[in-house]
This record gives C-alpha cells, sequence and structure tokens, in this order.
C-alpha cells in the first residue's frame, strides 16, 4: 500500500529511517500515477483513431463505401500518424531512461539552422510562411546534430502549424559570454498564460484539434526538452496571444580554439 506512511517523529535514528521510508513511498507512489496516466493518455490518443481505421477497413471489405483514391491517401495518413506516434513515444521512453544514442561532435549551429530550414522550406512554402534564418556569426557546441536537428525541427513544425499565410517564423543565433541562445521565433496566434505551463507535457495540446488536422503526435515538445536537457542546455518559452511565441534553447559553447 503506497499511500501508507510510517510515523517518522523525533531526531533519533529510526525517526530518520522512518523520514527515509517515507520520502521512498512517496516517490514510487508518484512514479507509479505517472506510469498509469501515461497509459491513459496512450490509451486514449490511440483508440479513436484505431477505431476509425477499423471501421473504413470494415466498410472497405464489405462493400459499403468505394475504395476511391482520396480515402486510401487518408487512411494511409492515419496510419502514419500513429506509426509516428509510436516512434515518438520510444524515443521519449528512451530519453528519459537516458538510453538514447548520442554521437557527440563540435557542431556549428548555424549549420543545424540552415538545415532545419531546408527540411521545412516546403512545408512553408505550402502555408505563405515566410521562413527565416540569422546566424550572424559561427558558434559551435558539443551536441549530437541529427538530434538537435530533431529538437529544433519540432520547434519549427509547431511553428509553421500556429502562423498564418503571410508571417514569419525565424530562426535566430545569438551569443551570451559562454552561451549559444538560439531562438525560434514564430508570428502566429500566440498561446494563453494558463496553458504555458503545460506546454512540454506529454500529448497536450492548447487546440485539442490540432494533432489530428495537421500530423502532429503531442509529444514533440516533450522530446525536443529532453534532448536539450541531454546537451546540459535550457529550453524557455514566451507567448503573447494573437502576437507569437518565442521558444529559447540556451546551450553551453564549445571554447574557441578546442577541437
Amino acid at each position: 500500500d503506497l499511500g501508507r506512511r510510517v510515523p517518522a517523529a523525533g531526531r533519533d535514528e529510526i525517526a530518520e529511517l522512518g523520514r527515509v521510508f517515507n520520502r521512498m513511498a512517496a516517490s514510487l507512489q508518484a512514479g507509479e500515477e505517472r506510469q498509469r496516466r501515461l497509459t491513459g493518455d496512450i490509451a486514449h490518443e490511440l483508440r479513436t483513431p484505431l477505431a476509425n481505421l477499423r471501421g473504413y477497413l470494415e466498410a472497405l471489405r464489405d462493400g459499403v463505401v468505394e475504395p476511391t483514391p482520396e480515402l486510401l491517401d487518408s487512411l494511409h495518413d492515419e496510419a502514419l500518424l500513429q506509426q509516428r506516434i509510436v516512434d515518438d513515444l520510444q524515443d521519449l521512453a528512451l530519453a528519459e531512461a537516458g538510453a538514447l544514442t548520442y554521437h557527440w561532435a563540435a557542431v556549428e549551429l548555424g549549420e543545424v539552422l540552415e538545415a532545419c530550414r531546408t527540411a521545412h522550406r516546403a512545408k512553408a512554402a505550402a502555408a505563405g510562411v515566410a521562413l527565416e534564418v540569422v546566424a550572424p556569426r559561427p558558434v559551435r557546441v558539443s551536441a549530437d546534430a541529427d538530434r538537435l536537428r530533431q529538437a529544433v525541427g519540432n520547434l519549427v513544425g509547431n511553428a509553421l502549424r500556429a502562423t498564418a499565410s503571410g508571417g514569419t517564423v525565424s530562426l535566430a543565433l545569438a551569443v551570451e559570454g559562454e552561451l549559444a541562445v538560439l531562438r525560434v521565433r514564430d508570428t502566429g496566434k500566440g498561446i494563453s498564460a494558463e496553458d504555458l505551463p503545460h506546454l512540454f507535457d506529454r500529448f497536450w495540446r492548447a487546440d485539442a484539434a490540432r494533432g489530428r488536422a495537421t500530423g502532429g503526435s503531442g509529444l514533440g515538445l516533450s522530446i525536443a526538452r529532453q534532448i536539450v536537457t541531454d546537451h546540459r542546455g535550457t529550453i524557455d518559452v514566451e507567448s503573447t496571444v494573437g502576437v507569437g511565441t518565442t521558444f529559447t534553447i540556451v546551450l553551453p559553447m564549445v571554447p574557441a580554439g578546442t577541437g
């Protein structure tokens, strides 16, 4: 019974043992509750789309609906979304367990930003959003370039989804002391103050319909935060409704003159 606690009054060794025991029980109880919530979140996230897929497949099998190219494309897109959710969950589980593989090297952050712009250029153009990179000087950090691109790419993908046609998403690089500061800024709809504390939670979306409409898994920000943390960095967000959102990643730089 993880809800039970032992009396721990006094200052002797038995009382200290009781306090340690109670902290252990509380930690185990919290871990069990997190696991229960995660299992419920996963079930909730997968139940409806899988039921839709099953319904359409049964209707196709029974000849109730015609297998048009448009319907098959829609079913394929939904299957890809479910695969992405599973892949993202695996990445997040490995990262939180400290088992995600990293290949460390001195990485030039401007190149990471340019790679992210290249990867998202077509999506930005289709949405009518300008995608800019501002990196006035070389800045190097010790990083896994692929994982860092994954983290920044998740931020860029979110920014593009939040920004209407005619808006701008910018990737800016600056140096503050011995720290590299990377900002992903959009001119989108913004995020309310009450929603900001939940932004990095698994499966949480300010707009509950957004993930279904755009293919987001609801895990991208959680993964980005874990990758940045593993790089001994921090990630923060500021937002104003109707103005836009800025994500800021801060990483320790590689000292000048090092290989």
